[in-house]
């Protein structure tokens, strides 16, 4: 915190017990002795520090002020778009579910708002929508005002969505991931992935070696990160760890300690055009984790990775295998009402013939009369004119006959509009901002589609924040409630940050040496229970099946 900012006691009591939750430290090390004499020299004896059981109570106070923040923010909200994901951890028999809810306000801008994070019993779908119906109970919304879930395709998560006959959309990075991790299954993928993760394993745990290889690469102008151990939760790791093998190769071939690791020629030509054939996907990830991503750029995206699957530098059997896998998942995608609509009602892309085709727009049309709720409105018509026969008298009852103003007609003038002059403004909630009286009956509905992002990455990144604390044995008697309020105070004080626009390198800067430990701490803690299958698809996103034509001679298909 600055110096020169003055902060009352309180809000510094505050202050610091945000820095327990924040900086994972027990609370009884408040009470440490040194410590309490170097705040006391460092504040001049103007503060006292308070025991390890009032920080504690100052968590839980800030955690439920939180609560009461976000009921003020969202009363007058009626339709939003849930977003969650789950967490677990089966050495310490811990389920955790975060909400994040998404809505579009009266000033036609969306807001994405950390709620809470709950402890659930078991990972079904009636424990997890216990947690979430208590966790909206919380601000003041019901679930049955909730117009969309935006998840994984983890069974509990799809059961519930359909359970409460609310639309689902499938979080696209985890979408793309799925298609990445088919490819990957393939026998000769699985191969050469095998020998970059061996090289990342050895590096982890060699560190001269890998400084040694890292201050080589610099000097040779090689930015890349080097090689480290990735989690298989990780959205395109496969990529990233192919990609960072293949910068530092050269250099590796200069170290004597690194010779075991040199590929034949033909396998760093297949690592070369697996990276060639991964990266549009990789990229699509990286756009659509943003938060100021929209549903309404899903299909475009799966569009546009397509014609770049499609024309790869080199067409090979790996080449033909991806466009296969990449077809077989996309086809559930293109049957999501709420993406076809929302893509219709994002100026940027509507009409596009590049994106849908003509009967595909007709189809989003029609689908879009089901999230019409507006009620007709008519021109109120003059005062009745006694009847006469005289030709006056025919010309101003007919102007005075009711003009009825709906969906179609918004349509019509939307679409010529598109087809015209289209706005050039990038985000669509801008160009609503700025139609809605224009189309009174689509801007409803563009409100209530566009509140949902892309993707759940939100969450995601909710626990690799928190996960610290459900690694550490000294938490292991805090109380469900406590921890709750922990995690909860953590993401409150991130978002607070963000909004801020301050950052601590210590604490949004993860090391190599940090990102390596929770790495390998995710891949042995994160078993998935049989009550969370969380790659598990519904039957509505089935696994994609390599045809028998690319199969491997002498083993499985891929």
């Amino acid at each position: 915190m600055d110096d020169s900012v003055e902060v009352e006691e309180s809000d510094a009591s505050d202050v610091l017990a945000r820095s327990f939750a924040t900086g994972l430290i027990p609370f009884r090390f408040s009470e440490n002795p040194e410590f309490r004499k170097f705040v006391k020299i460092v504040s001049n004896g103007r503060i006292t520090m308070p025991n390890g059981r009032k920080i504690k109570n100052s968590i839980h106070k800030q955690a439920v002020n939180h609560l009461e923040m976000i009921s003020k923010k969202v009363q007058n909200v009626r339709k939003f778009t849930i977003l969650t994901d789950g967490y677990t951890n089966l050495k310490r028999d811990f389920h955790f579910y975060v909400l994040h809810i998404a809505f579009v306000n009266e000033y036609f801008e969306r807001e994405i708002l950390f709620c809470s994070i709950r402890t659930v019993p078991k990972g079904d779908a009636i424990s997890i929508g216990s947690a979430i119906c208590t966790m909206l109970a919380e601000i003041g919304l019901k679930i049955s005002d909730c117009t969309a879930f935006a998840t994984d395709a983890g069974s509990p998560l799809v059961s519930l969505a359909k359970n409460h006959q609310i639309e689902r959309v499938h979080c696209s990075c985890h979408f793309f991931d799925l298609i990445i991790k088919d490819f990957a299954k393939v026998k000769s993928i699985q191969k050469i992935q095998e020998k970059a993760q061996e090289f990342a394993r050895y590096l982890a745990k060699h560190r001269e070696d890998k400084k040694r290889l890292k201050t080589m690469s610099m000097e040779n102008g090689i930015e890349e990160p080097v090689p480290l151990p990735l989690p298989e939760t990780r959205w395109a790791g496969i990529y990233s760890i192919l990609k960072n093998f293949l910068a530092h190769y050269a250099t590796l071939k200069e170290l004597s300690t690194l010779q075991r690791f040199i590929l034949k020629p033909e396998q760093i030509e297949l690592m070369e055009h697996t990276v060639e054939l991964l990266k549009p996907l990789h990229d699509a990830i990286m756009q659509l984790e943003r938060d100021s991503s929209f549903a309404s750029e899903v299909l475009p995206t799966i569009q546009w990775v397509k014609n770049k699957i499609s024309n790869p530098t080199t067409t090979t059997t790996l080449s033909g295998k991806m466009k296969q896998i990449f077809d077989s998942r996309t086809k559930i995608m293109y049957n999501n009402r709420r993406l076809l609509c929302s893509c219709l009602l994002d100026h940027r892309f509507a009409y596009n013939l590049d994106i849908l085709a003509s009967w595909e727009w007709e189809l989003a049309e029609n689908y879009l009369k089901l999230y019409d709720k507006t009620e007709i409105t008519t021109h109120t018509p003059p005062p009745t004119i006694p009847r006469d026969d005289t030709l006056d008298n025919f010309f101003l009852s007919s102007a005075g006959k009711k003009q009825i103003d709906d969906l179609k007609t918004d349509l019509t003038s939307y679409k010529a509009l598109m087809g015209s002059n289209r706005p050039s403004t990038s985000s669509p909630l801008t160009f609503w901002a700025s139609n809605q009286n224009n189309f009174p009956f689509l801007a409803p509905i563009a409100s209530e589609l566009l509140s949902t992002p892309a993707s759940a990455a939100t969450c995601e990144r909710t626990f690799s924040r928190c996960s610290d604390f459900l690694r550490q044995p000294k938490r292991n008697r805090a109380s469900v409630e406590t921890l709750n309020s922990l995690l909860t105070v953590s993401e409150m004080a991130r978002s607070q940050r963000q909004t801020s626009n301050v950052f601590d390198s210590d604490d949004d800067e993860v090391t190599e040496e940090e990102e390596t430990e929770f790495s390998v701490w995710r891949e042995e803690s994160e078993e998935i229970p049989a009550e969370i299958p969380q790659e598990t698809e519904s039957e509505e996103s089935n696994q994609a099946q390599i045809p028998p034509e690319f199969e491997e001679e002498g083993g499985e298909s891929g």
